[in-house]
């Protein structure tokens, strides 16, 4: 969006008021991608956001400079200056090269056209190869799907399907993935539904759901969270457990452990114990059978929910994490006696793979790991791992 500005103001949009930039780059994406239908009023709307009329004339021309230069809707093409890729069926084609892309490295060729860092794209181009950095860019950009988690104690797939279709929401089931259902068209209508509120089901993205089933906690049995909130994943544990597990729930923020709790209750889980505090250092009296760490990350499997993640994934700043990851690692098998299951909604190997190996404590063995990278009409990107004593 910026190059396509810049391109058609022969101006680069640094150097603006911060309020007149954010103005121009809206509305050049309702222009380039809001399929809207009438391009002067977009101008005009953009234009008031700011003050003035100098203010509002710099965000006016540039636009109509932009708007002049839009020309067909094309099919799918490779990129060059003048054609500007909308989905993976469908590019822009400008009567003038405004992108600038040609005859740059492909790093920064993707960067511009898919709006990413480079030094992201030439990141993933490193550690993935070019077809699979590609693939991401367009992953990344894709509209996440919804899915959401049956809770078995309250209601089976089949009844969860029927109420929600009788509430107007379409779904279906998760081939492989028991329990699991996408909801097609997004949110609009599941939260008034009654299914919802009397807790059949949770919205969980469909990587999000195997932690539960990789930790497999047992009636009888207790189990650690160690980075609970919100709770998707700790009333997993509850649930896959018929709620007759002690599953105790950790985390920093007393706050966000309310929603854990507001969770349990809407599910109608009673086994989950919520405790504030810093998991890299909690103290609990007794050993746990089996441990969740869900640990903070960079989330560069789940741009497509978190686009603005994308602007602060620079390689120092994922290294800056994997201290706390390796820490929160240590504690849980410190407090384990079984099984620890180690989780980040990322897929960059500093943050999983290298980081489980690196990090591994003595006496414990790696027995299982998975990657999942993002899928267009699958699950987000993420990375799990399994420890146990050796």
């Amino acid at each position: 969006v910026r190059a396509a500005v810049a391109g058609a103001a022969r101006r680069a949009l640094k150097g603006r008021a911060p309020e007149a930039e954010a103005a121009l780059v809206l509305g050049a994406w309702r222009l380039l991608f809001g399929r809207e239908t009438d391009p002067e009023r977009v101008i005009a709307q953009s234009a008031q956001l700011v003050g003035g009329k100098r203010g509002s004339a710099k965000v006016a021309r540039p636009l109509e400079l932009l708007q002049a230069c839009i020309g067909e809707v094309e099919g799918p093409h490779a990129g060059d200056d003048d054609v500007l890729p909308l989905t993976r069926a469908t590019s822009l084609r400008f009567t003038k090269p405004l992108l600038a892309v040609s005859g740059r490295r492909l790093g920064a060729r993707l960067g511009i056209l898919h709006s990413y860092p480079d030094a992201l794209v030439e990141r993933w181009i490193a550690d993935e190869g070019e077809a699979v950095a590609q693939e991401l860019c367009w992953a990344h950009n894709d509209p996440p799907p919804l899915f959401v988690r049956v809770n078995p104690l309250r209601a089976t797939p089949s009844e969860v399907l029927a109420a929600l279709r009788a509430a107007g929401v379409e779904a279906h089931a998760v081939e492989g993935q028991p329990g699991c259902l996408r909801l097609e068209g997004g949110r609009a209508g599941f939260h008034e539904s009654e299914p919802w509120r009397a807790g059949w089901f949770s919205v969980q993205d469909l990587t999000a759901q195997q932690a539960a089933s990789w930790v497999d906690p047992q009636p009888g049995e207790r189990v650690l969270d160690l980075c609970a909130a919100p709770g998707g994943k700790t009333t997993a544990l509850a649930e896959r457990a018929r709620d007759e597990a002690e599953v105790w729930a950790v985390d920093k923020s007393a706050q966000r452990l309310a929603r854990v709790e507001r969770a349990a209750e809407r599910l109608g889980l009673r086994s989950i114990r919520c405790t504030p505090g810093d998991g890299r250092r909690v103290e609990l009296a007794e050993a746990f059978d089996a441990t969740l760490v869900d640990a903070p990350c960079s989330n560069s499997g789940v741009l497509r929910r978190r686009p603005e993640a994308r602007w602060r994934l620079e390689s120092n700043a994922v290294h800056r994490l994997a201290g706390v990851q390796a820490d929160l690692l240590a504690r849980a098998c410190s407090l384990t006696r079984g099984r620890v299951v180690y989780s980040v909604c990322s897929i960059e190997p500093a943050e999983g793979r290298d980081l489980v190996r690196a990090a591994l404590p003595a006496g414990w063995e790696l027995v299982r790991e998975e990657r999942w990278l993002p899928r267009a009409e699958g699950g987000d990107g993420g990375y799990l791992a399994r420890l146990e004593p050796c």
